[in-house]
């Protein structure tokens, strides 16, 4: 049964602050974006004393000659305003030493100053005008952050003018020089005034990487087989899957505004895309093996839609009139905003050899269906298998493609709707030029396009990986990618077999058009009424892929009473090592973009629930294994 929930339109876990008091700007100073490179604050004799303000300021989360909005903002003493705050970095065992002045007309309370790991959340109060110290060692060494609020909010709640009031703290090992690593503080404002007003929410948001939002982020450039590092905050009131396009990385730590550590034996590291929640951090590491151009973003819609943009919240323009204006951008830079991160891998050494294999051959044709989602037109793929499919076919989801491992595949991709679109296949390690993100990848002087409508596009590459992946739309995906443009990719390969029988695609996708003020529902495998029958006895590898672009999911396996185990086999389609890939309770949590390989083996008939669900207030869709008795013959 699909349950909906009326007046939930966005991810952050809070009804948002009335507008910012945005004052007379020219008497306001300028708040600079922190590239969280210079530690704040003077180190001497193993102790930290930092001045720190907290101020109104004028923010550019844009162009720095492009509009701006008031904000709440910690400044160092005698320089500007930065957002995200001024980062504390300190060696393991140093003495810190804050003074903190509030310089606002109400009440700032201060998270986060304090030695770690923390089982209490110590905070100072600062009234308006006054100054406060606080002194601390700095405790274990990781990623941590310290925050405010003026509206007494907790972290996950704070999403007004005080949502950039954060700032990073970073404690290396006493012993070993710091990594050569980046630090990116996530922020998310949202601007609501019908929720103020009482009326139903409409938020609209601002997502910045260390103070900017797409395409105005920091860009990187690395050669080939570099070994890169970098650290993330989520100092910001939403969750956010964070996606790599073309690698893997590897999650080396993983904590929280208290406490940072290695992570456990048993815990999942590879991945290409991660869920951070609201207060989370991660360091990360990859290397970049392919030259081009990719990106490293959130896979929530929300907060890489291009009409989420400072225009768009200070002026409330219709929906309709943002929509009509935003087709046909220049996707790569403009068709989208928000939290993207820019990466330029160039060549090192010779380049790859291609396969000699004979290539496998697809057409798959995107087209549109009127009355798909009651009454509202549906989107999707359709893969040509022997005579050209009706212009009004959509298969929901895509069909699933199987390729194969270290064979070419050539992929004719027809656009038959009257916009353009472009493919992205999701978690493989493939060139840059037909990843799918038009307008950006690929390298100077061969830069993909869109694929216009009534024209067609060939993907080629070679997977080199066998395992399970997502394609999906790469443009405009609050309405094409929720209204079914999605599907499974498996890649084959003799170890990697697929078998109908016990190979079993659990697909969560969206479930209509959405937009930024309203969240598509959810379907499961193109339906609200899933079911499998089953075997007991029988082991089934159980593929479920997450990518509802608007949703956090959680899915659990049991019955009403009882959570049944199961055993990861792979994540994001890489295979895991034997130590992360033990029995466990049958319950996870997964952000747009992810996908896992799970072993489940029924042990008695009956009937058990795939119980799948937005993790907040949204829909619910219960998928239905009805376990029937044993078939197999105990010889006497």
């Amino acid at each position: 049964m699909l349950l909906l929930a009326g007046g939930v339109m966005s991810l952050v876990a809070a009804v948002p602050n009335p507008p910012a008091n945005r004052l007379e700007l020219s008497a306001l100073p300028r708040a600079s974006a922190n590239d969280n490179r210079r530690p704040a604050g003077t180190l001497r004799d193993g102790k930290l004393d930092l001045k720190l303000e907290i101020v109104n300021a004028e923010w550019f989360p844009e162009a720095e000659g492009g509009p701006s909005l008031t904000m709440q903002a910690f400044a160092e003493t005698g320089r500007a305003p930065e957002i995200p705050g001024p980062m504390i970095r300190v060696p393991e065992g140093t003495e810190i030493h804050v003074t903190l002045h509030n310089s606002l007309d109400s009440e700032v309370v201060v998270h986060g100053l304090h030695t770690r790991p923390a089982t209490t959340d110590d905070v100072v109060r600062i009234p308006a005008g006054a100054t406060r110290e606080v002194t601390f060692q700095a405790g274990a060494p990781g990623t941590y952050f310290y925050w405010g609020t003026s509206a007494k909010k907790p972290l996950n709640f704070r999403v007004g003018k005080d949502s950039q009031l954060s700032g990073a703290i970073i404690v290396d090992p006493r012993n070993d020089p710091p990594h050569a690593d980046r630090v990116f503080v996530v922020g998310v404002y949202s601007d609501d005034p019908d929720s103020a007003a009482g009326r139903v929410p409409h938020p609209r948001e601002i997502a910045v990487f260390n103070g900017k939002s797409w395409p105005y982020t920091e860009r990187f450039t690395y050669n080939e087989g570099d070994s890169v590092y970098w650290r993330v905050i989520n100092a910001s009131a939403a969750p956010h899957p964070l996606h790599l396009h073309g690698f893997y990385f590897n999650v080396d730590r993983s904590g929280s505004e208290a406490v940072d550590s290695v992570l456990a034996t048993s815990a999942i590291r590879q991945a290409n895309t991660r869920l951070t929640l609201s207060g989370g951090t991660l360091a990360i590491r990859f290397v970049p093996d392919r030259p081009g151009n990719w990106l490293f973003h959130c896979h929530l819609a929300l907060h890489v839609d291009g009409t989420s943009t400072v225009k768009n919240i200070v002026h409330r323009r219709p929906f309709s009139e943002i929509e009509s204006e935003h087709v046909g951008m220049n996707h790569g830079l403009h068709e989208m905003a928000g939290l993207i991160i820019g990466i330029h891998v160039l060549p090192h050494g010779a380049p790859r050899v291609a396969s000699t294999k004979e290539a496998q051959r697809l057409r798959l044709l995107i087209q549109t269906k009127p009355n798909g989602y009651s009454h509202k037109p549906a989107i999707g793929f359709v893969l040509q298998q022997g005579a050209e499919p009706k212009r009004d076919s959509v298969m929901l989801p895509g069909t699933t493609l199987f390729l194969e491992r270290g064979r070419p595949a050539r992929i004719t991709i027809v656009n038959r709707l009257s916009v353009p679109t472009a493919v992205h296949w999701h978690g493989l390690e493939i060139e840059s030029y037909p990843d799918g993100v038009a307008g950006w990848s690929g390298m100077p002087g061969k830069i993909l396009p869109a694929i216009q409508p009534a024209d067609s596009f060939i993907a080629e590459y070679t997977p080199p990986r066998a395992g399970t992946f997502i394609y999906h739309s790469h443009m405009n995906e609050l309405l094409q990618t929720n209204s079914g443009m999605y599907g499974a990719m498996i890649v084959t390969d003799s170890a990697h077999p697929f078998d109908p029988r016990i190979d079993k695609i659990i697909l969560v996708g969206g479930g209509g058009p959405g937009n930024i003020e309203t969240r598509s529902t959810g379907m499961v495998n193109g339906t609200t009424a899933p079911q499998f029958e089953l075997e007991a006895g029988t082991t089934y590898r159980l593929h479920l892929i997450q990518i509802h672009p608007q949703a956090l999911i959680m899915f659990r396996l049991g019955t009403d009473s009882t959570t049944a185990r199961w055993t990861p086999v792979a994540k994001d389609g890489a295979d895991l090592p034997p130590e992360q890939s033990t029995s466990r309770s049958a319950f996870v949590l997964m952000g747009a973009g992810e996908n896992g390989e799970f072993l489940y083996t029924p042990e008695r008939p009956g009937l058990q629930r795939l119980n799948i669900q937005t993790r907040l207030a949204g829909w619910q869709i219960p998928v239905l294994l009805f376990v029937r008795p044993s078939k197999k013959v105990v010889a006497n």
